[in-house]
This record gives C-alpha cells, structure tokens and sequence, in this order.
C-alpha cells in the first residue's frame, strides 16, 4: 500500500510539473560504493499498459568519486525500462557525469539498449521495480 501511495503521488508531481525542469525526488541510500542517493525523475515516467512496460528516469548520485573507462564521475543519470509482466528491467540509456546531481562535464554516455535481466528478490533492482509497477504483473 505504501509503494501505491508513493507512486501515486509521483503521479500527480508529474502532471503539475508540466515541462518544467526535472524534479528528482529521492528514493533511498545506500553504503555501497562510498554512499550512494537514489533518485526519481517524476516528469519522466512513461507508461505502456496494454504492454505493461514502464520507462522511469533514475539518478544514482554518489558521495565519493567512482571509476569507468573514461574517468572518474559522481552521477549517473539512466533510462530505466520495466516489464510489470515478466519481472524484468533493462537500460535503455545511461550518462555518467563528473558533478553530483547530473551537473558537469559529461564523462561518457551509452545509447545501447541493455538486454532484459529478471528482478532479482530482495535488491535494489527490485524496490524500483515495484515502484514502477504498483500493481505487479497486472
């Protein structure tokens, strides 16, 4: 009831934010990495009921630099797609950025749609997955 709730009023932010600037509204921390915030881009969701996919912005933002091949970085921004039917999440997109909250330089972006991975119980991967898909495998 309370992922309902939470979505719900991701909702309504949604609709009257119009097209304002990206509104990120924090979904949770985490020790991993250094410390990380896990955001929700709520002008960003896009949802295919007859399909039941859902896309979501997400933003990871990390307390301490990490790595990739092109350098270090402090966020990332993603395009997260979800599957409420088959339990399932890829990337369609990510952009990895040397400031925290999606600001600076961009360090490297990848446009590659990742292929379908299920939801693994009890991680990360499966709390946002809830959130995007309120009613499970409707």
């Amino acid at each position: 009831m309370f992922i309902r709730r939470v979505v719900l009023a991701l909702l309504v932010m949604s609709c009257s934010a119009g097209l304002a600037q990206a509104e990120w509204v924090k979904v949770m921390d985490g020790s991993g990495a250094g410390g990380y915030t896990i955001y929700f881009e709520t002008t960003s969701l896009g949802i295919d009921k007859k399909r039941g996919l859902v896309k979501v912005r997400l933003l990871y933002d990390f307390k301490t630099a990490q790595t990739n091949h092109k350098g270090p970085y402090l966020s990332i921004r993603v395009q997260q797609q979800y599957d409420c039917k088959e339990e399932r999440a890829r990337i369609l997109e990510s952009s990895h950025f040397d400031g925290n909250m999606a600001n600076g330089k961009s360090v490297s972006t990848d446009t590659t749609e990742e292929p379908w991975k299920p939801v693994a119980p009890g991680t990360i991967g499966e709390t946002l997955w809830k959130m995007a898909c309120p009613d499970g495998k409707s």
